[in-house]
């Protein structure tokens, strides 16, 4: 089995060190939502998925432009939107969309099965549009749908990827699901940044944050009292259930 990924940068799912828009192996930078996503894996498959070699395989956000570009191209510059889709989750379902089609092409390559996993910030805050994470969620679904792939995989957290991990680093949480109201804005006094900031003591990079999650896994039950965790946990099993061997 192969998990395609694409994030948007090292304190996410990781990047390349290879300056090219796909990497693997020692080209692949993990980070903390790969550890994340591949401690839940090992819990289903019995083994570490990052210790296969050619097990993950990462894709940038440049990657899947270039890959939109060159069907708008080969589509005579049609749209890929359509008129009627909300420019505000079009990016979202064209990002699926393309990050279906490689992993499609992968599965074809590497004659394996294969889970792709988009990850994107929803950047939400306690002012954003009502219903607009879960408007970005169902386009996520509906490019992978367009696709006609089944094993994809929206990894939305909402407001952020910090929030998720606030609820690892913060045991005594009385309900994690608080964690998705904290502000999406940066910039915010009280922002997700600033509190994982806070309960690390200090600010800690990417890679230092993997090792610290090695350390202390994030309890998946817990966790899913967010509801963006919830869904997420339920599409990557749906996903592992569509795997045969």
């Amino acid at each position: 089995m192969i998990v395609v990924l694409s994030g948007e940068g090292p304190t996410d799912l990781g990047q390349c060190r290879n300056a090219q828009n796909n990497c693997e192996d020692a080209d692949f930078q993990i980070g903390p939502m790969t550890v994340l996503l591949d401690q839940m894996l090992e819990s289903r498959l019995g083994y570490q998925l990052r210790s296969i070699p050619g097990g993950y395989q990462y894709v940038s956000e440049t990657g899947l432009k270039a890959r939109e570009q060159v069907r708008k191209n080969n589509r005579r510059q049609i749209s890929l939107v359509g008129k009627k889709r909300d420019q505000e989750t079009a990016y979202f379902y064209i990002n699926a969309w393309m990050l279906a089609e490689i992993a499609m092409q992968i599965e074809k390559e590497r004659d394996d099965q294969v889970i792709a996993v988009l990850f994107r910030d929803s950047d939400g805050t306690r002012t954003s549009i009502s219903g607009l994470w879960e408007a970005k969620w169902q386009s996520m679904v509906n490019g992978f749908g367009r696709a006609e792939f089944p094993r994809g995989v929206p990894m939305l957290p909402k407001p952020k990827s910090e929030a998720w991990l606030l609820c690892a680093a913060k045991p005594t949480v009385v309900n994690c699901a608080d964690l998705e109201e904290i502000s999406g804005n940066d910039n915010s006094p009280n922002s997700a940044k600033r509190q994982l900031d806070a309960a690390f003591g200090t600010y800690m990079s990417g890679d230092e944050i993997c090792d610290w999650l090695d350390e202390n896994p994030i309890d998946v039950e817990r966790a899913s009292a967010m509801l963006s965790f919830k869904v997420f946990r339920e599409q990557l099993n749906r996903a592992l259930g569509e795997v045969t061997h």
